[in-house]
């Protein structure tokens, strides 16, 4: 017996022993050989995805790396928590799998959990340490999308759980306005108790204040601002809630807000509007300015001279008025010295003027003003109340006429000297208004100063200033009234281009065939200078607008045709034109002078039929016609057809020369 003993004791030792040597890790490996799976990662992956919780159980035991990813990036616990592998998490976890792992697009498992509506993962994951601040699978992060999407329960968990409760949603929207958004007063007071900050705007730039009047919430305004919400905070329109209320005709806001802390004279730095109470007061219902008394606020300095400014900037004269009526006076000046009146004056406000002038308000430089500016419903204002016209200003001793005339507002000079300005008087330049007004190009004060008397042939005050001739467009007028004489206003208006202002001084008796001393040019000349054809058809006694013919050559045609005012075809003729070296010009000219026997004082060849061009050394004459371009740059014509051609046009029509 003992013998027997003796030989299986050593038996139970060795068998108690390897019992005792047989760890969980052992017995999953002994698991794993006999199922044939290897014991790594990818098996592990494996066994999640075909949620084989068994031999996930086995491969943890023995240590394998939980953090594996799949082709889509994901972890055998992102993995478990989309199948709603419930065992599968809970031993992941236990394994300390990374709960914070995301996947290329920023996921977070926790992410995952609140949209798939896991509770029992969601405190899990978050016991496990998981952050709050991850994306779900839309892309918004949790604490916002789990507020919008009625989550409460996971709201407040992550809450407990230390989230951060000044957090944005991807548009840039802090928690608190998205729960106010929501609707859920709950939630709006318990996020301010975790210290979120009422003084936040949302991505349309609305204030928490803003939010709770969308939605209706008055009783909450009080409550926000005494959290630190801003009463006088800007809105994305650049206006405080006071401008909204007032624009909105709501009285009852209004005193709301004065009351939790409205400043009516509150100014944003970036903001060029005036304060609330400015525009209270300023805006034609005083209603507004009423409530501003009543609540006790003040105006900013206590001068009501500089409020009587701002009714002027704010376009408001019934405020106005009764800022005048009840004392206030127009002798505040503006930054540049100037009056109220003059200012008025200047932007040309007739009623607001009108409303000074009533008040005795002084008229300053006024009448100077609105002729710089061209106003005439100014300027007859100022006229009406008895303001000189022929005052002189220092140092260039300008009137009201000259300035006028300077900044070439023609109708408000007419209208200076239809009502008495001095037609006489020397301007700025030593010429007379008639000449000043011709170089400006002033048809309107020509007629008003050929009208009360001015002779149309007024001669110039010599020697021309510089300054004058300044005036002038560069050309052949600028050396003529440097270095000739005899010059007229109809010369200066024939080389100025304005037709009106020539048909006028023609009207007048102005002379046209008078030519100057040295250069002897015409009045015609200076119009042909400058290729005018409607004003050379004016001197030439024709109508500039109206056209009975004319002509048109055609260089590639080696033609020319006649055509009536409706553009008929009258007659056409083959014509030779200039060769080359003396190529005719192209352009549109008028037929000056005509000549039946002519001999050029150039080449003293006979050219008969001769129609000179824009008073130029070439013309359309009697020649020979070989076919093709053969003549010195004059356009010739075959005999017989020249004669006709001569006979069928006039002084004064216009030829066309073209390509």
């Amino acid at each position: 017996m003992s013998s027997c003993l003796s030989r299986i004791w050593p038996l139970f030792i060795l068998a108690s022993l390897l019992v005792s040597c047989d760890t969980p890790q052992k017995r999953a490996m002994r698991a794993l050989s006999k199922a044939g799976i290897e014991p790594s990662a990818s098996a592990l992956l494996a066994a999640v995805v075909r949620q084989d919780a068994e031999s996930l159980g086995w491969l943890l035991d023995v240590g394998v790396f939980t953090e594996l990813r799949d082709a889509d990036g994901r972890t055998p616990l992102r993995i478990a928590i989309e199948n709603r592998d419930i065992p599968s998490v809970c031993e992941l976890l236990e394994a300390k799998a990374d709960v914070n792992a995301t996947t290329s697009d920023g996921v977070s498992m926790l992410g995952v959990a609140v949209e798939r509506g896991e509770t029992a993962v969601v405190d899990q994951l978050l016991a496990a340490g998981s952050r709050t601040d991850g994306l779900m699978p839309d892309g918004e992060k949790i604490l916002p999308w789990a507020i919008r999407n009625g989550r409460l329960h996971y709201v407040r968990a992550m809450m407990k759980s230390g989230a951060d409760p000044h957090q944005k949603d991807r548009a840039g929207n802090p928690l608190l306005h998205i729960a106010m958004d929501c609707g859920r007063k709950d939630l709006t007071h318990s996020l301010i108790e975790l210290g979120a900050d009422p003084g936040g705007t949302n991505a349309a730039g609305e204030s928490t204040i803003q939010v709770a009047l969308r939605q209706g919430w008055l009783d909450e305004v009080p409550r926000l601002a005494a959290a630190g919400a801003d009463p006088n905070q800007i809105g994305t329109d650049g206006r405080t809630l006071l401008d909204h209320a007032m624009a909105a005709g709501d009285r009852e806001r209004v005193v709301l807000f004065l009351k939790i802390g409205a400043d009516p004279n509150h100014r944003h730095p970036a903001s060029e509007d005036g304060s609330a109470l400015e525009r209270a007061f300023l805006a034609k219902d005083l209603s507004f300015f009423r409530i501003f008394l009543d609540q006790g606020c003040k105006p900013p300095g206590g001068s009501w001279d500089a409020w009587l400014w701002k009714a002027y900037e704010n376009r408001n004269p019934e405020a106005a008025r009764l800022l005048l009526s009840h004392g206030a006076k127009a002798v505040l000046a503006d930054s540049a010295g100037r009056s109220l009146a003059e200012v008025a004056a200047l932007h040309g406000r007739g009623g607001f003027l009108k409303l000074l002038l009533d008040y005795g308000s002084p008229v300053g430089n006024a009448l100077f003003d609105a002729s710089a500016r061209g106003d005439l419903d100014i300027l007859s204002l100022l006229v009406v109340s008895g303001c000189p016209l022929n005052t002189t200003r220092g140092p260039s001793y300008e009137t009201p006429l000259s300035v006028a005339l300077r900044h070439r507002h023609d109708a408000v000079a007419a209208l200076l000297v239809k009502h008495g300005a001095d037609i006489k008087l020397s301007l700025p330049g030593g010429q007379p208004p008639l000449h000043l007004a011709i170089a400006l190009g002033c048809p309107a004060t020509v007629k008003a100063l050929l009208d009360a008397g001015v002779d149309p042939n007024m001669p110039f005050n010599l020697p021309v200033s510089a300054a004058f001739i300044k005036l002038i467009k560069p050309g052949a007028m600028r050396s003529v009234l440097k270095y000739d004489k005899n010059f007229t206003p109809l010369m200066l208006a024939a080389d100025a281009g304005v037709v009106a202002s020539s048909t006028y001084l023609i009207r007048a008796g102005a002379k046209r065939n008078v030519w100057t001393r040295s250069y002897s040019m015409w009045p015609l000349n200076f119009a042909s200078r400058r290729g005018d054809v409607p004003m050379m058809r004016l001197i030439l006694g024709r109508d500039p607008k109206r056209e009975d013919r004319h002509i048109e050559v055609r260089l590639s045609e080696q033609r020319a045709r006649l055509f009536d005012a409706q553009g008929n075809e009258l007659f056409s003729t083959k014509v030779s034109t200039g060769r080359k070296g003396f190529s005719t010009p192209t352009g549109e000219f008028v037929i000056t002078n005509k000549n039946r026997e002519w001999t050029s004082t150039i080449y003293h060849a006979s050219m008969p039929y001769f129609q000179r061009l824009s008073c130029s050394d070439f013309g359309l004459h009697q020649g020979v016609v070989p076919g093709y371009p053969a003549s010195h740059g004059c356009i010739r014509v075959p005999a017989g057809n020249a004669a006709k051609l001569f006979a069928m046009t006039e002084e004064g029509d216009r030829v066309r020369i073209l390509p």
